[in-house]
């Protein structure tokens, strides 16, 4: 056999075990980067851990079941506000209500319709309403947001009320608000809360965690921090 068969045979032998450990390599990378990807793609109903569930969801014009906020665990403060975390989950018309009193016969409260319109848009409302469910509404703002409730899923967001009159709705992971108003003239406290469905099955989960959560601002992440109560 020549030398210089000899050789090419040596310098095939290390062209293949450099393949086979590049490929090798390769190979790890994949795995380890598909794992990655496995863990970290949550369940969206993680979300909701740790939250409260309402799901025998009066109607419209049925007789409504105000809770005190102030039994609530998770309220997040600042020196002018006080925010609460919840879930929706149902095709349409997530329907808040919030105000002074457990019984509101007769007294204003702030009405808050979610994607209403079959998904299509976000109304404010103060809404005044009698012991035989007569109401009058007198509306504050609306606002477009398709398709922002799903049934297969929750819509999990903060709701922040100013003593002002102020009130803002920012969803998990976003800086800014998807919806908001402000009502100077008729401050109401959310010292009472109410849901409510229209015309489909609605689940909602509230007083929920208000972990430190981050913020995806594009290039970067922030963490919120709320004060809790």
């Amino acid at each position: 056999m020549s030398v210089q068969s000899e050789k090419y045979r040596q310098t095939s032998r290390t062209d293949i075990s450099m393949i086979a450990s590049t490929v090798l390599i390769a190979t790890i990378v994949v795995l380890v980067q598909s794992a990655h990807g496995a863990t970290s793609h949550s369940n969206s109903f993680d979300a909701i851990k740790g939250c409260r569930q309402f799901d025998n969801v009066p109607g419209y014009n049925d007789t409504q079941v105000y809770m005190a906020t102030s039994s609530f665990a998770n309220v997040g403060r600042s020196s002018n506000s006080r925010t609460f975390r919840i879930g929706i989950v149902g095709a349409n018309d997530g329907i808040i209500r919030f105000g002074r009193s457990a019984y509101p016969y007769d007294e204003t409260v702030v009405e808050v319709v979610i994607a209403g319109w079959k998904n299509t848009q976000s109304v404010a409302r103060r809404q005044t309403r009698r012991r035989d469910h007569s109401y009058n509404n007198v509306l504050l703002t609306e606002s477009s947001t398709p398709r922002l409730l799903s049934r297969s899923r929750p819509m999990v967001f903060r709701m922040e009320v100013f003593d002002n009159g102020r009130v803002q709705l920012t969803k998990d992971g976003e800086r800014r608000p998807f919806f908001e108003y402000s009502d100077s003239q008729f401050a109401i406290p959310v010292d009472y809360i109410a849901f409510v469905k229209f015309d489909v099955d609605v689940n909602y989960f509230y007083d929920c965690p208000l972990q430190e959560e981050a913020v995806d601002t594009g290039d970067t992440s922030v963490l919120l921090r709320c004060s809790l109560a």
